[in-house]
C-alpha cells in the first residue's frame, strides 16, 4: 500500500513539474514572438510585419549577385538616420547623377533614401534599382513611354497592378516614392522568377527573347560606374571605356516590349 501511495506522489510531482515546464517554454516562446515582432516593426516599419517580409526566402546563389549586403544597409540607413545625411559614399552618387542628368541634388537625395529603404526590404542592391533608374528615365519621374511605361523605373501598370497602391489613383507611378517601391519588387520577383540576374534585367527590359544581352549589360555597367564613384569619386579608364554616358530621355522605351515587359 506504501508503495502504490509513493508512485501517487512520485507521478504528482513529476505533472506538476511538466506542467509547470510546459507553462515556462510558452512563455518563453510567446516572449521570443514578440520581440521578433518588435524588431521587424523596429527595423523594416510596418512592412516589417508583412509575413513575405518575415518569411522571405533565401535566394539562389545568382540573385545574391544583386542582394544588398545587410551590414552595409544597416550603417548606410544608421548614417541617413542620423545627421540626416547620406553617407560619403552616397553623397558622392548624388553629386555625380546630379551633374550628369542635371536634376535637382536636393530632390535626388530623398530618391536615394528610398531606393535604401526599398533595397533593405526587398533584399535589392540599392545601387542596382538606381542603375535601373538611370538607363529606363535618366531620373525623370515624369517619364513616360507611348507603350504606357510610366515614371522613374519606367513600370507598365497594366503587368503589376498587385504590386502598385491603387489608392493614389491612375498617376500612382508618377510619384517618385511608389515608383521606386513598385520597381523594386519588380526587380526582386525577376530576380526569383529567373533566378539569374542577367535573364531578370532582359526580363525587365521587356527584351526577354532578344538575342543578345544588351539591355543587362547596359544596367551593369551602370552598376559598375556608380560603383566606382561611390568608392573614388571618379570613374576608373575600364569601366568608363565600357559604359557610354546615356543621354536624358523624355520617352524612356523606344521599342515595342517583349514578352512581359517592366
Amino acid at each position: 500500500m506504501s508503495d502504490v501511495k509513493s508512485f501517487k506522489r512520485i507521478a504528482a510531482h513529476a505533472g506538476s513539474f511538466l506542467l509547470n515546464f510546459a507553462h515556462g517554454s510558452l512563455l518563453v516562446a510567446g516572449l521570443l514572438v514578440v520581440g521578433l515582432v518588435g524588431y521587424q516593426y523596429a527595423a523594416h516599419g510596418a512592412d516589417g510585419l508583412n509575413p513575405r517580409v518575415v518569411f522571405q526566402q533565401a535566394g539562389s546563389p545568382e540573385e545574391t549577385v544583386a542582394e544588398a549586403d545587410e551590414g552595409q544597409l544597416d550603417a548606410t540607413n544608421v548614417a541617413v538616420a542620423e545627421q540626416g545625411k547620406l553617407s560619403a559614399e552616397y553623397a558622392r552618387l548624388v553629386q555625380y547623377i546630379a551633374k550628369r542628368h542635371k536634376v535637382s541634388a536636393t530632390g535626388l537625395e530623398q530618391l536615394v533614401r528610398t531606393a535604401i529603404h526599398e533595397g533593405r526590404v526587398t533584399k535589392v542592391d540599392p545601387v542596382l534599382i538606381l542603375a535601373v533608374t538611370s538607363i529606363e528615365s535618366g531620373f525623370n519621374p515624369l517619364a513616360e513611354s507611348v507603350f504606357g511605361a510610366q515614371g522613374l523605373m519606367q513600370i507598365i501598370p497594366r503587368f503589376h497592378q498587385d504590386k502598385i497602391d491603387t489608392s493614389r489613383g491612375a498617376v500612382a507611378l508618377l510619384d517618385a516614392s511608389e515608383n521606386i517601391r513598385v520597381g523594386a519588387r519588380i526587380l526582386r520577383e525577376y530576380m526569383r522568377n529567373n533566378g539569374e540576374l542577367g535573364a531578370a534585367l532582359q526580363q525587365y527590359g521587356g527584351v526577354s527573347d532578344a538575342a543578345d544581352m544588351s539591355y543587362s549589360s547596359k544596367v551593369m555597367n551602370e552598376v559598375a560606374r556608380f560603383r566606382q564613384i561611390m568608392q573614388y569619386g571618379s570613374i576608373r579608364a575600364e569601366v568608363a571605356a565600357n559604359t557610354a554616358p546615356a543621354p536624358i530621355p523624355v520617352v524612356a522605351k523606344d521599342i515595342e516590349p517583349i514578352g512581359n515587359p517592366g
